[in-house]
């Protein structure tokens, strides 16, 4: 379990559950209500410890109900434990059960809702299927106010359940009536959001809930499109993301619960009772409904990185019935051995495999999933909110920064001076309503905030909000200036500050040399980065070791790229040579904590840019020596050769390839004289 903050939007929900405001849509009412129980109820721990405890608890209920559901179906409880390890130890499985997030919440529900299937199906008489009917609807009701997705578990089984209820005579308006309020009943934490914006002061939320229009478009997810995962107007087709997960799920499962799935659905359709086929064919109905909806909507094309992190996540809701039907198909086998074989102690037999292979499971993946040491987000937030001076404005943008920074200064309550703002709130009305007068109250927001060159009234640009506040607050970005946002060109400059910007007034003529001294590095020795070796491209661990080792070499990228700019030869060759200079510290000092143990050795992906900058260095300052002093350009030359063959040797194989420089720096290593090289 993370002993501290882990990424994505565990730190938001952490923050908003504090302060019982509303999380980002559709809310997660639920989820935060439970929360802000745990964290001002429970007597131990941080916020975030706390958060991730109960995601563990609800993620231990959800094996739980895996075990009982297979247990039942196919009377073998060898199979459902064999089931709900399986699942459970797999690595997306364990790694989402151990943060405080909404997933593990959401696959208790899926697990419930198939749970109250098999008992629907096996009520008897009409007041059992009423009564089944009416708990089912209040489930069904509860799981909406987490995560919409359980919706395409519910559809089906709504159908299923409203036909039966019409055989037993029992859709009639007063039926009907009944089953619909329990489900009303179950929708009911979502007066979480307008009790929260009528009468909780909440430092972070999302909207005004005061409105029903507001309430309606965060219900509908309408910034992001309904049952769409991001704001894109790209689209993948149901095909390709279906392929997706079926080899993310060989990979995380493995191809034999796939097998396994298909048996147990064989044998449960053919083989199994009356009651056995029905549930079975709903449970099918539940899986094949997700991916057929989903699949479809699903508008991440081509996921890689971070946003393959994001399917992820929403794949957990299929394999939940994926693994469940395979241990209902290894139960009904099971069984149907024991019952041959005439020996009751084969069940013995059948558990003490199962443990085997859960432990083997376990063994697998420990290495990737356990996060007892983990605090990289923790030590990446606060080293940054230390480095900052008192009364700073730090605006943000993304998951990334913005959460652990709200989770910090809201959830711990740490640097509570730093005002945090998060310029894609700063975009909305509601902002200047619910959030600036608790949060920032002095500040001058002329507006509402729309990026841009060109700014009117009832909009402002981030010139405007400088000029209005520059001379009172330090202010600082802790994300690149939005490539819409040209206002502030010819007047403000975002100059490197650790692992932020400093804006800084172009008419006050800073010295950029001396600034770059003087700031506040990333100190690596006390703040240690991820494993690169052990973290995959889709963790937050791995973009957040990324940044920050691209952001440790920016100030001498930043030094150079001015340098370009300049017409004074002498002072550009001060800059060239600065920038040279802070490079080669730079990769001194990441290999000296490659060798100490502190930077995995996995850094290539840092070093390499690096090396190619560097190449690009020593190459400018062979064209700066070669006619002055050929004894220092030979120098150079071997340096950019050095340099060069670096890069090149560690990414022969590498998409770097496709590098627009790559058969240049390759036809530059070749030459034994680079005279005949044109320079600017």
């Amino acid at each position: 379990m993370y002993p501290g903050l882990p990424g994505g939007d565990s730190g938001e929900l952490m923050a908003t559950a504090k302060d019982f405001g509303v999380s980002h849509p559709p809310g997660y009412p639920l989820f935060t209500t439970m929360a802000a129980i745990m964290i001002h109820l429970f007597p131990i721990g941080t916020c975030a410890w706390k958060l991730n405890l109960m995601s563990s608890t609800i993620a231990g209920l959800t094996n739980m109900m895996m075990f009982i559901n297979v247990k039942r179906f196919s009377g073998s409880d060898a199979a459902g434990v064999l089931a709900a390890g399986w699942c459970g130890f797999s690595r997306v499985f364990w790694m989402w059960s151990i943060q405080g997030e909404v997933f593990s919440l959401s696959n208790l529900f899926i697990m419930v809702i198939m749970y109250a299937a098999w008992r629907f199906a096996n009520a008897e008489g009409r007041s059992g299927k009423f009564y089944e009917a009416k708990l089912g609807a209040l489930i069904c009701g509860l799981s909406l106010t987490n995560q919409h997705t359980s919706v395409l578990y519910i559809a089906p089984t709504a159908l299923w359940v409203l036909f039966t209820l019409y055989n037993y005579d029992l859709a009639d308006t007063y039926s009907l009536f009944q089953v619909g309020l329990r489900g009303l009943a179950g929708l009911s934490p979502y007066l979480q959001l307008p009790i929260s914006s009528i009468f909780f002061k909440a430092r972070v939320s999302w909207g005004d809930h005061r409105l029903f229009s507001d309430f309606k478009k965060h219900l509908l997810r309408e910034d992001f499109g309904t049952f769409r995962l991001v704001s894109s107007s790209e689209q993948s087709t149901l095909w390709d993301n279906f392929m997706v997960y079926f080899n993310d799920s060989k990979t995380e499962l493995t191809i034999a619960v796939w097998i396994l799935f298909v048996v147990g659905m064989l044998i449960g359709l053919t083989l199994g009772s009356k009651k056995q086929r029905e549930v079975m064919l709903i449970y099918m109905a539940m899986f094949g409904t997700y991916h057929l909806v989903f699949d479809s909507l699903a508008n991440i094309k081509n996921p890689s990185g971070i946003f393959h992190g994001v399917l992820e996540r929403f794949w957990l809701q299929p394999s939940l019935a994926l693994c469940c039907v395979a241990g209902c198909g290894v139960g009904m086998i099971f069984q149907f051995l024991k019952e041959k074989a005439n020996c009751p102690a084969l069940k013995y037999l059948f558990l003490s495999l199962a443990v085997i292979a859960i432990g083997y499971q376990i063994q697998h993946n420990y290495e990737d999933c356990h996060e007892n040491d983990n605090y990289f987000f923790w030590h990446f937030s606060r080293h940054i909110l230390d480095q900052l001076p008192k009364r700073s404005i730090l605006l943000t943008s993304g998951d990334f920064s913005t959460n652990t920074f709200r989770y910090h200064t809201i959830g711990e309550e740490y640097r509570t001076d730093v005002m945090v703002m998060d310029m894609q709130f700063m975009q909305a009305y509601w902002f200047y309503i619910m959030l600036m007068p608790i949060n920032f109250p002095d500040v001058s927001f002329p507006g509402l905030y729309k990026p841009g060159k060109e700014s009117k009234y009832p909009f402002y640009n981030l010139k405007k909000f400088l000029d209005e506040n520059f001379d009172k607050y330090p202010i600082y970005m802790c994300v690149e200036v939005p490539k819409a946002e040209d206002s502030i060109e010819g007047y403000y400059e975002a100059w490197p500050f650790g692992m932020c910007k400093v804006f800084v007034r172009v008419s006050d003529n800073r010295d950029p040399l001396e600034h770059v001294t003087s700031m506040p590095w990333i100190n690596l020795e006390k703040y240690p980065l991820p494993d690169l070796d052990r973290y995959e491209p889709q963790t937050w661990e791995y973009t957040m070791a990324m940044s920050m080792l691209e952001t440790y070499s920016k100030p001498a990228t930043w030094l150079w790229n001015r340098a370009n700019s300049m017409t004074d030869q002498a002072l550009k060759k001060k800059y060239y040579e600065t920038a040279m200079n802070m490079m080669v510290e730079n990769r001194k000092h990441v290999f000296d904590m490659v060798e100490k143990g502190l930077v995995t050795k996995n850094v290539v992906y840092y070093i390499s840019p690096l090396e190619k900058r560097l190449g690009h260095l020593s190459l400018i300052f062979y064209s700066m020596t070669r006619r002055e002093d050929p004894e220092m350009a030979s120098y150079w030359t071997a340096e950019c050769k050095k340099y060069y063959t670096n890069y090149v040797e560690w990414h022969r194989d590498s998409v770097l390839r496709k590098d627009f420089m790559w058969d240049t720096i390759n036809s530059i290593i070749k030459l034994e004289d680079f005279s005949g090289i044109q320079f600017d």
